[in-house]
């Protein structure tokens, strides 16, 4: 092979490093195979002609699985870093985060559904008297919205902002730029991927993509502020599973999903309750919602103060 052809592969593939591969493809690859093996195992939930529940379960387990191992390998072998510094240090205080935000992403929804009440967009046909099966399916879904969490926020917070630093903090930028651009283009990203299914599902493309960017700013936002993935999982989780199961909007006229609280949908595009202008407003409010609880966690104010993924001297 010609020693200039080589030497455009080696600078396509490393850039400027030679011991892994350029950021922008240690972001690429993990979203392709989680995306495949999301799509693989609910194209196989189809073919087996489950409801819908049931293949959301199989393709949020299966798409675990996969994401599970493919964390473990590429970090090691591709990343070359510890686990930890996506935003897994364990402790006492990552835990807190991770049910404060639990219980902030169940404050959204519950703000969601008010606004959608006050907007006449839904209205209650039912309260659900939980018994022991609605409840362990309750509970299947409320494991199932764990595994999205984890896998979500470890590919478009934890892999995709992190290397996304390094990756423009080796171009010059500074820290505070690079924490920036990458916040954004995860949240693009993120919105991106979510906005097919959301409008298929009959939201506004413009509400649906403004509503899905702001929802992963603000996971986006969480992560740099706390430097740790907890807060945003939290959030993750409870924003899908109190709408999907606790306030029922996600799950309205859709089969196999338990609910506690059963809606009929009674507007759709802008004011699309699940989709549209109620979650919209509740995602704004959730920025201040965030900023109160990490500001009362004792975290520095700022969303670009120095990190572990942002400051020059990582030792400092």
């Amino acid at each position: 092979m010609p020693k200039a052809v080589s030497g455009a592969i080696q600078w396509f593939v490393y850039g400027r490093q030679t011991d892994r591969i350029r950021a922008s493809w240690r972001i690429f690859f993990p979203l392709l195979i989680a995306t495949v093996a999301l799509f693989g195992f609910g194209g196989l939930a189809t073919a087996l002609e489950v409801n819908r529940g049931t293949m959301m379960l199989i393709s949020f387990s299966g798409t675990t699985v996969v994401t599970t191992g493919l964390l473990l390998i590429w970090a090691r072998y591709v990343d070359k870093r510890p686990v930890t510094e996506y935003g897994y240090h364990v402790s006492r205080d990552w835990w807190y985060d991770l049910l404060g935000g639990l219980g902030l992403g169940v404050v959204l929804i519950a703000i969601n559904f008010g606004i959608a009440r006050m907007s006449d967009s839904l209205q209650v046909t039912e309260m659900a008297s939980v018994d022991g099966p609605s409840l362990v399916w309750l509970l299947l879904f409320l494991l199932g919205f764990t595994c999205v969490g984890f896998y979500e926020e470890f590919l478009y917070r934890g892999l995709f902002i992190t290397n996304a630093i390094e990756g423009l903090s080796e171009r010059g930028s500074s820290p505070s730029m690079a924490a920036g651009i990458a916040l954004l283009a995860s949240t693009v990203t993120f919105a991106l991927v979510h906005l097919p299914s959301a409008v298929a599902q009959g939201g506004d493309v413009t509400v649906v993509a403004a509503k899905t960017g702001l929802l992963g700013g603000l996971l986006g936002v969480a992560y740099l502020l706390t430097d740790e993935l907890a807060l945003p999982m939290g959030l993750h989780l409870g924003v899908n599973y109190a709408q999907m199961n606790l306030f029922g909007i996600g799950a309205a006229g859709v089969a196999g999903i338990p609910t506690v609280i059963t809606v009929e949908q009674t507007a759709s595009g802008f004011w699309d309750p699940a989709h549209g202008a109620p979650l919209l407003g509740a995602a704004l409010i959730g920025y201040g919602l965030v900023a109160l609880w990490v500001n009362w966690r004792q975290y520095a104010s700022g969303i670009f103060r120095p990190t572990r993924k942002t400051r020059t001297d990582p030792d400092q």
